[in-house]
């Protein structure tokens, strides 16, 4: 389908990623945005690109995002944004767009949204993950929405100088404390390696019980299956992290490398872990050395765990999520405000 606007410049419909996409991060490139329509997760029944130029940004009709539905179960609001939802943008995805998003995308995003929702069931367009920039462009266009939620903090580091100079940036406490723990997790036997290819698909059966098992400690449900796993070990530039103590795996991180930034989507660690192997900082810091060594100029280290990663210098970005219905919706406003609050407390607080 081609639907074309010239309010705020022209913009196109299409039903499939275009050869050329120009990208703010991994998440809207063309490679990922390609790998993620394969992974079923979230359960969708369309999905389109609206492009602009270059700039291209997804849209997906869902009858069950298990991110978004987390953030459902943590607010109370089960099913008060009906079913399906559209999004636009992934809440998969770290950033819909790392910094302002292309008044032609945000007009064409906005049309071919509220088209579906009056053809179909739909009752909300949800605009996830958007940096304060995001917020701007989307209200810069189409105005105020129904509701704006603080949804989450992300965090990302430089990568500037040697992996010796990261270590001396840090509190000398924390410094301390991480070299201890490396030395006695390597003494004790563990070792931290990135694997890619078949030898990253081998490790998927024993990663996916270590993703659930973080999911369950957040009391979110299960964000990946088995299959998710290998379809983002599929897109290029994908790699594993993983953490082994007797021959078992105790840790891992799925990255994706992109040019010279590296990105670590999500994980998890065998908690019994902890004390022995420190596997988290293990894991953390082995992968920091490896962006050092292979010539990264950016890590983006993701959501959660806020006080941890400030702890260890980490810079952080508020992303926030825009609520838009055809129509006054007060009551959807009221429970967007809780759900403000909600958020922002456990953003704060954790």
């Amino acid at each position: 389908m081609a639907i074309t606007g010239v309010g705020y410049g022209q913009w196109v419909v299409v039903d499939e990623v275009p050869g050329r996409v120009k990208a703010s991060c991994l998440y809207d490139s063309g490679p990922w945005l390609k790998g993620w329509e394969r992974i079923g997760i979230e359960q969708r029944t369309r999905h389109a690109y609206v492009c602009a130029d270059d700039d291209v940004l997804p849209l997906y009709e869902t009858t069950m995002s298990p991110f978004w539905h987390g953030y459902e179960l943590q607010c109370g609001l089960v099913g008060r944004f009906g079913n399906p939802i559209v999004f636009a943008g992934s809440s998969y995805s770290m950033y819909g767009k790392r910094g302002p998003v292309a008044a032609p995308l945000v007009e064409g995003a906005y049309a071919t949204a509220m088209d579906w929702i009056a053809r179909g069931d739909a009752q909300v367009l949800v605009v996830p993950n958007l940096t304060s920039q995001g917020v701007d462009s989307w209200l810069d266009v189409v105005g105020p929405p129904v509701g704006t939620v603080h949804l989450e903090r992300t965090y990302s580091i430089d990568v500037d100088g040697t992996f010796g100079d990261h270590l001396f940036r840090l509190n000398s406490k924390i410094r301390r404390d991480v070299e201890r723990r490396l030395r006695r997790a390597g003494e004790r036997g563990l070792t931290v390696t990135v694997k890619e290819g078949p030898a990253a698909h081998a490790l998927v059966s024993q990663a996916f019980p270590l993703t659930v098992d973080t999911s369950d400690k957040n009391e979110w449900p299960a964000l990946f299956d088995e299959d998710a796993l290998h379809g983002m070990l599929d897109v290029p530039g994908a790699i594993l992290v993983a953490a082994e103590a007797n021959e078992r795996l105790i840790g891992v991180f799925f990255g994706f490398r992109r040019g010279d930034e590296v990105t670590y989507m999500c994980g998890g660690v065998d908690y019994k872990s902890l004390n022995e192997y420190s596997t988290y900082i293990a894991l953390m810091y082995r992968a920091t050395q490896w962006a050092y060594d292979n010539g990264m100029r950016r890590i983006e280290w993701g959501r959660d765990n806020y006080r941890f990663k400030e702890r260890h210098g980490l810079r952080s970005t508020e992303l926030w999520a825009m609520v838009y219905s055809p129509t006054a919706r007060p009551e959807l406003a009221t429970a967007l405000n809780g759900m403000h609050a909600t958020l922002h407390a456990y953003i704060e607080a954790a």
